[in-house]
């Protein structure tokens, strides 16, 4: 499988298939496909209680397979609403914490579950945030070109919420909210997400204002 993104401001995901090899989206990412690739729907089956975790998260109830059943290599494209951060869940067995509904597609599947974070919800990135794990890659939505910022043990960042993208999810227990009157006073709101490494936070390059 050969993945790339391509595109400028708006950047899409161009995958290669070879035979036999499948590749997964949610519902309603997929561009196009060459002839010889089979889509299927998938339910995910985790009961009730996952298809109520999926609709929570702002994720569809459904996912697309799509499986290579030409004998040469055959293409597909998919994309976000805006742009795509490919992270590689095998380097990371906890997965990443994310805001809800930034799932695209993946090259393999991932559970997608969720996570209450009052700390998110007093911050502005809302109650209910996603969890992906998987031993895959994963790309997410993004709005203009993702930073990262990887921190060292003890190193701390303070983040617009509205800029929040994603981290590693054993970072969740070092982020909190930070209140200020300046913040607020300099147009960035009350609080701002107060985040404490080791690890590596994912943030938007766009102000949202």
């Amino acid at each position: 499988m050969n993945v790339k993104l391509i595109g400028h401001d708006f950047k899409c995901l161009q995958v290669e298939l070879d035979p036999q090899e499948k590749f997964y989206c949610e519902k309603g990412a997929l561009i196009y496909y060459e002839e010889g690739i089979q889509s299927t729907i998938n339910v995910f089956d985790k009961g009730v209680a996952g298809l109520i975790k999926r609709k929570l998260t702002g994720e569809s109830i459904f996912q697309v397979a799509l499986s290579n059943a030409h004998p040469q290599t055959r293409k597909l494209v998919v994309a976000g609403k805006v742009g795509l951060l490919p992270i590689n869940l095998k380097q990371l067995p906890g997965g990443i914490i994310c805001r809800a509904g930034v799932y695209v597609a993946s090259s393999d599947k991932v559970d997608i579950d969720v996570k209450m974070n009052l700390t998110s919800l007093i911050g502005g990135t809302g109650l209910i945030m996603q969890k992906l794990t998987g031993f895959c890659t994963v790309f997410i939505d993004v709005i203009g070109t993702p930073i990262t910022l990887d921190l060292a043990p003890g190193q701390t960042v303070f983040v617009d919420e509205k800029s929040f993208i994603c981290m590693h999810a054993d970072m969740q227990n070092r982020m909190s909210s930070h209140f200020s009157g300046n913040n607020m006073l300099g147009g960035e709101g009350i609080t701002m997400l107060k985040i404490t490494g080791p690890g590596t936070v994912y943030v938007t390059s766009v102000n949202f204002g």
